[in-house]
């Protein structure tokens, strides 16, 4: 099977999906941290009174920071794969 050459449009949908893959990166390299501090780091922090009490305030930001972020995750995905039917037609039977 030889696949024909990409058009301008097809390099496009390339271009889009491979923004929407960076951007799934972007937001990981945001919610781990995020969720990390938030969920392990500041509760061990406060239990064994490193930092004060307050701090314990900073976590729901936290949280939300990084439920969006997955949230963010998800959709960059979906977007990416709505943008990947150039694989379809240059590799029509690309599943054998």
């Amino acid at each position: 099977m030889d696949p024909k050459p990409l058009t301008t449009a097809e390099w496009a949908e390339v271009g889009t999906a491979l923004k929407f893959l960076w951007l799934a990166l972007g937001c990981a390299l945001i919610a781990g941290p995020s969720l990390l501090t938030a969920h392990a780091i500041i509760p061990s922090m406060v239990d064994t009174k490193t930092v004060p009490e307050k701090v314990s305030r900073i976590r729901a930001p936290l949280y939300v920071i990084g439920i969006v972020c997955v949230l963010g995750i998800f959709g960059s995905f979906y977007m990416a794969s709505e943008n990947t039917d150039f694989l379809h037609r240059v590799y029509s039977r690309w599943w054998q």
